[in-house]
């Protein structure tokens, strides 16, 4: 008579079950390093994925674009961006963030504004526009600087950002109209306004120029080369003047803080370009785009009327800063305060916003708003900055170097342009942010560890990734 092994019904079993997530388990190298430890986690790992995910769809406008092909909403936004949210919170993305102080602006310029809700002219209004800010803008610098923890998840990030630009690009010419003689987007999203869109240009089209420094392929360095064009005509096409003097200062960062071959290729384009611009831009947007006062010959009507109203909004938003100097008129309330306190047009104001995001903080936030915001734009700068210095005395870290100057060249101009738009409540700031922490914390792992390379074979495309091997690690080499 046969036995009958019941063995299985026993708790505990008397054998141990193989425990699967064993495999998982960082190696001993990875738990005594606290930067190997956060690498081999394998929930950071697939959430990383997911912020990468996230980053594209958010500079690559694809969220907008879908509704606008489709006609529905398919929440691409909410697909990855929860998934990215939980492996922040649940990877420990918020201590790696907040070990930074360019994190710590951030969070107090949103701080601030939930501060303000309570002095608000409409309480309400105040209130959506921070909790959003808060939970759509302010976590996007907890996923990328929570979960970008290696160079090489940073070379993908930009590269993210970089194919981004693209699309950014293929937008414009796809689904964009000539409105007024200025190019500009058929959506009303973030960028749907011609300047709005000239400005996001200005920040996403220099992570073109990665696919020139540190790629091997002559075929992706020339097409990188030809969508960077294509990009600044679109520039020119949308007319602001914002933008257009924004591309100036690029061209004299990259001159004066480039490297020698930067700055000859500097001297060898802007001609190029100057003598490109006036044949595939209209004469109207050439004529917009010079026309600063109402005092000069042949002044654009439409120019002369915009500029008159950014001066006067300009002189209202400093004056409500004086008037409340703590609080603000309540974030997001400029153009109803404005509208309901003045008579400009009949019984009303203008209704406009303040047209400049210096004084567009300071006036619904206060000085202490303006001041965290512009506390967080500078030492993110700065961030990125020390990491070129640092990157520049080595032979071994063009890579690293290439990256933070295109970076830095991006923020040159989004912030010249944004100080002419009302850009204090977006995504672009505290992204950014995650950005530079991502980098100089990457970039520092890798001045630490990485070997001295050859000089004469020092960092062509992509430096190799020592480290990674040493340590049983993976750490392949994007191509």
């Amino acid at each position: 008579m046969s036995v009958i092994d019941t063995s299985y019904l026993i708790w505990p079993p008397k054998r141990p079950l193989p425990r699967v997530w064993e495999a998982w388990r960082p190696s001993g190298a990875a738990l005594a390093d606290p930067a190997l430890a956060d690498r081999a986690d394998p929930l950071r790992t697939v959430t990383f994925y997911t912020a990468l995910a996230l980053i594209f769809v958010k500079f690559g406008m694809l969220a907008e674009i879908q509704g606008l092909v489709m006609h529905f909403n398919a929440y691409l936004l909410y697909i990855f961006g929860v998934p990215a949210a939980l492996g922040v919170f649940v990877a420990g993305g918020l201590r790696r963030t907040m070990a930074f102080r360019t994190a710590r602006y951030w969070v107090a310029f949103t701080a601030w504004m939930f501060l303000c809700v309570p002095f608000s002219s409409w309480k309400g209004g105040s209130l959506m526009l921070a909790k959003s800010y808060l939970t759509n803008n302010l976590i996007l610098m907890f996923v990328i600087a929570g979960l970008v923890v290696s160079w090489r998840e940073c070379w993908l990030l930009v590269r993210a950002i970089a194919i981004a630009a693209i699309i950014n690009i293929l937008t414009g010419r796809f689904f964009a109209s000539m409105e007024g003689g200025r190019l500009s987007l058929n959506f009303s999203g973030t960028v749907g306004n011609a300047n709005d869109y000239a400005a996001h240009l200005l920040l996403t089209l220099p992570f073109l120029l990665l696919f020139v420094y540190n790629s091997r392929s002559v075929v992706k360095r020339v097409g990188a080369l030809l969508a960077l064009a294509c990009g600044i005509l679109m520039i020119v096409k949308t007319a602001s003047r914002g933008a257009f003097i924004a591309l100036i200062v690029c061209a004299l960062f990259a001159f004066f803080r480039g490297s020698a071959a930067q700055r000859l290729a500097m001297l060898c384009l802007v001609p190029v370009a100057m003598m490109a611009i006036p044949v595939f831009v209209s004469a109207g947007a050439l004529q917009r785009i010079v026309s600063f006062s109402s005092s000069e010959q042949d002044v654009s009507q439409e120019a002369m009327e915009s500029s008159d109203a950014r001066r006067y909004v300009m002189r209202k938003s400093i004056e409500y800063t004086l008037q409340f100097p703590l609080f603000g008129v309540g974030p997001g309330q400029f153009p109803a305060y404005e509208g309901a306190h003045n008579e400009v047009f009949g019984t009303h104001g203008m209704w406009h916003e303040a047209h400049c995001v210096w004084l567009q903080a300071s006036s619904e936030c206060g000085i202490p708003g303006a001041i965290f915001l512009m506390a967080g734009y500078i030492s993110l700068f700065l961030l990125l900055n020390r990491t070129y210095r640092q990157a520049s005395r080595r032979s071994d870290c063009r890579d690293i170097r290439n990256t933070a100057f295109c970076v830095m060249l991006g923020m040159v101009g989004f912030l010249v342009a944004i100080s002419f738009l009302n850009f204090a409540y977006f995504f672009y700031g505290p992204a950014m942010a995650g950005v530079a922490i991502s980098i100089w914390r990457s970039a520092n792992y890798e001045f630490e560890h990485r070997e001295a390379a050859d000089p004469n074979s020092a960092c062509r495309s992509f430096a190799p990734a020592v480290i990674g091997r040493r340590n049983g690690l993976p750490h392949p080499v994007p191509a």
